[in-house]
Protein backbone atom coordinates (compact mmCIF):
# COMPACT_ATOMS: atom_id res chain seq x y z
CA UNK A 1 0.00 0.00 0.00
CA UNK A 2 3.05 2.36 0.17
CA UNK A 3 2.48 5.07 -2.14
CA UNK A 4 -1.01 4.35 -3.26
CA UNK A 5 -3.93 6.26 -1.14
CA UNK A 6 -6.37 4.07 0.70
CA UNK A 7 -9.49 3.41 -1.50
CA UNK A 8 -12.20 2.47 1.58
CA UNK A 9 -15.62 3.31 -0.11
CA UNK A 10 -17.61 0.39 0.94
CA UNK A 11 -16.87 -0.82 4.30
CA UNK A 12 -16.49 2.40 6.36
CA UNK A 13 -18.67 1.20 9.27
CA UNK A 14 -16.42 -1.69 9.54
CA UNK A 15 -13.19 -0.04 9.68
CA UNK A 16 -14.54 2.23 12.40
CA UNK A 17 -15.50 -1.06 14.05
CA UNK A 18 -12.57 -3.62 13.48
CA UNK A 19 -9.90 -2.76 15.64
CA UNK A 20 -7.90 -5.05 13.14
CA UNK A 21 -8.24 -2.60 10.39
CA UNK A 22 -7.50 0.48 12.60
CA UNK A 23 -4.47 -0.82 13.78
CA UNK A 24 -3.24 -1.74 10.48
CA UNK A 25 -3.67 1.85 9.11
CA UNK A 26 -2.28 3.04 12.04
CA UNK A 27 1.08 1.38 11.61
CA UNK A 28 1.02 2.28 7.55
CA UNK A 29 0.51 6.35 8.20
CA UNK A 30 1.59 6.77 11.81
CA UNK A 31 5.82 7.22 10.74
CA UNK A 32 4.59 9.54 7.63
CA UNK A 33 2.47 11.78 9.91
CA UNK A 34 5.34 12.06 12.50
CA UNK A 35 7.72 13.00 10.08
CA UNK A 36 5.54 15.38 8.54
CA UNK A 37 4.52 16.93 11.97
CA UNK A 38 8.15 17.09 12.87
CA UNK A 39 9.16 18.50 9.79
CA UNK A 40 5.94 21.58 10.41
CA UNK A 41 7.89 22.19 13.40
CA UNK A 42 6.24 20.18 16.07
CA UNK A 43 8.61 18.52 18.77
CA UNK A 44 8.28 14.64 18.87
CA UNK A 45 6.06 14.56 21.65
CA UNK A 46 3.92 17.09 20.26
CA UNK A 47 3.65 14.93 16.96
CA UNK A 48 2.83 12.00 18.46
CA UNK A 49 -0.15 13.42 20.24
CA UNK A 50 -1.17 15.17 16.96
CA UNK A 51 -1.46 11.86 15.49
CA UNK A 52 -3.48 10.00 18.26
CA UNK A 53 -5.79 12.88 18.12
CA UNK A 54 -5.84 12.45 14.41
CA UNK A 55 -6.52 9.08 14.48
CA UNK A 56 -9.09 9.53 17.46
CA UNK A 57 -10.59 11.44 15.34
CA UNK A 58 -11.19 9.52 12.12
CA UNK A 59 -12.35 7.12 14.55
CA UNK A 60 -15.30 9.19 15.94
CA UNK A 61 -15.93 10.34 12.18
CA UNK A 62 -16.50 7.08 10.92
CA UNK A 63 -18.50 5.64 13.76
CA UNK A 64 -20.60 8.85 13.01
CA UNK A 65 -21.26 7.30 9.88
CA UNK A 66 -19.90 10.29 8.40
CA UNK A 67 -18.45 8.71 4.66
CA UNK A 68 -14.87 9.33 3.72
CA UNK A 69 -13.11 8.74 0.41
CA UNK A 70 -9.70 9.17 1.00
CA UNK A 71 -8.72 8.78 4.22
CA UNK A 72 -4.99 9.47 4.05
CA UNK A 73 -5.68 12.81 3.01
CA UNK A 74 -8.00 12.93 5.58
CA UNK A 75 -5.91 12.02 8.38
CA UNK A 76 -2.60 14.44 7.22
CA UNK A 77 -5.88 17.41 6.62
CA UNK A 78 -7.25 16.92 10.37
CA UNK A 79 -3.27 16.14 11.83
CA UNK A 80 -2.45 19.54 10.03
CA UNK A 81 -4.84 21.71 11.11
CA UNK A 82 -4.25 19.98 14.65
CA UNK A 83 -0.34 20.86 14.64
CA UNK A 84 -1.33 24.44 13.39
CA UNK A 85 -3.99 25.07 16.00
CA UNK A 86 -0.95 24.26 18.55
CA UNK A 87 1.69 25.87 17.55
CA UNK A 88 -0.36 28.75 17.91
CA UNK A 89 1.39 31.59 16.78
CA UNK A 90 3.26 31.45 13.27
CA UNK A 91 6.08 32.93 14.75
CA UNK A 92 6.92 29.48 16.51
CA UNK A 93 6.70 27.38 12.84
CA UNK A 94 9.86 25.89 11.77
CA UNK A 95 11.18 27.03 14.80
CA UNK A 96 13.38 23.59 15.33
CA UNK A 97 15.69 23.29 12.97
CA UNK A 98 14.91 20.57 9.95
CA UNK A 99 18.27 18.70 10.83
CA UNK A 100 16.75 16.46 13.50
CA UNK A 101 13.64 15.90 10.40
CA UNK A 102 17.10 14.05 8.56
CA UNK A 103 19.35 13.03 11.39
CA UNK A 104 17.87 9.30 11.22
CA UNK A 105 19.05 9.56 7.38
CA UNK A 106 22.53 10.36 8.19
CA UNK A 107 25.32 7.43 7.59
CA UNK A 108 27.48 7.39 10.32
CA UNK A 109 30.38 4.90 9.09
CA UNK A 110 33.42 7.86 9.09
CA UNK A 111 33.69 11.00 10.32
CA UNK A 112 33.97 12.20 7.22
CA UNK A 113 31.28 11.17 5.43
CA UNK A 114 29.17 11.87 8.34
CA UNK A 115 30.65 15.57 8.32
CA UNK A 116 30.30 15.68 4.36
CA UNK A 117 25.98 14.16 5.20
CA UNK A 118 25.54 16.96 7.80
CA UNK A 119 26.71 19.80 5.61
CA UNK A 120 24.66 18.61 2.49
CA UNK A 121 21.24 18.14 5.09
CA UNK A 122 22.41 21.50 6.52
CA UNK A 123 22.16 23.01 2.59
CA UNK A 124 19.23 21.38 1.70
CA UNK A 125 17.61 22.44 5.51
CA UNK A 126 18.44 25.70 4.67
CA UNK A 127 16.85 25.87 1.16
CA UNK A 128 13.83 23.96 2.34
CA UNK A 129 13.88 26.87 5.25
CA UNK A 130 13.67 29.90 2.28
CA UNK A 131 11.03 28.45 0.09
CA UNK A 132 7.32 30.06 1.00
CA UNK A 133 4.70 27.80 3.57
CA UNK A 134 2.74 27.09 0.92
CA UNK A 135 5.94 25.35 -1.46
CA UNK A 136 7.18 24.02 1.56
CA UNK A 137 3.95 22.29 2.98
CA UNK A 138 2.93 20.92 -0.23
CA UNK A 139 6.91 19.45 -0.82
CA UNK A 140 6.94 18.01 2.76
CA UNK A 141 3.80 16.34 2.32
CA UNK A 142 4.65 14.95 -1.14
CA UNK A 143 7.84 13.89 0.29
CA UNK A 144 5.39 11.54 3.10
CA UNK A 145 3.95 10.16 -0.01
CA UNK A 146 0.41 12.00 -0.57
CA UNK A 147 -0.36 12.78 -3.89
CA UNK A 148 -1.46 15.89 -5.40
CA UNK A 149 -5.23 15.92 -5.15
CA UNK A 150 -4.81 14.10 -1.12
CA UNK A 151 -2.02 16.87 -0.52
CA UNK A 152 -4.88 19.66 -2.12
CA UNK A 153 -7.61 17.95 0.15
CA UNK A 154 -5.19 18.33 3.09
CA UNK A 155 -4.43 22.14 2.22
CA UNK A 156 -7.60 23.02 0.97
CA UNK A 157 -6.12 23.88 -2.32
CA UNK A 158 -6.96 23.23 -5.54
CA UNK A 159 -5.06 19.81 -7.57
CA UNK A 160 -3.45 22.00 -10.04
CA UNK A 161 -2.09 24.63 -7.89
CA UNK A 162 -0.07 21.96 -5.46
CA UNK A 163 1.10 20.52 -9.19
CA UNK A 164 2.63 24.18 -9.69
CA UNK A 165 3.37 24.50 -5.98
CA UNK A 166 5.28 21.71 -5.86
CA UNK A 167 7.13 22.01 -8.97
CA UNK A 168 7.96 25.54 -7.98
CA UNK A 169 9.56 24.43 -5.47
CA UNK A 170 11.70 21.55 -6.66
CA UNK A 171 13.28 23.93 -9.09
CA UNK A 172 13.44 26.62 -6.31
CA UNK A 173 15.59 23.67 -4.33
CA UNK A 174 17.43 22.50 -7.52
CA UNK A 175 18.51 26.17 -8.17
CA UNK A 176 19.95 26.78 -4.23
CA UNK A 177 21.52 23.18 -4.68
CA UNK A 178 23.19 23.91 -7.83
CA UNK A 179 21.71 20.61 -8.73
Amino acid sequence: MTGESMQIALPLSRLASDAGEVTSLYRELREPLLRYLVCLGLFKDEAQDVVQDAFLSLHRHLAAGRPQQNIRGWLFRVAHNQARNRQGSYHRRFAEPLDSCFAPMLDETTPERMVLEKEKFHRLAKAIAALTDSERECLLLRAAGLRYREIGEALDMATSTVGDTVERAIRKLSEKLDV
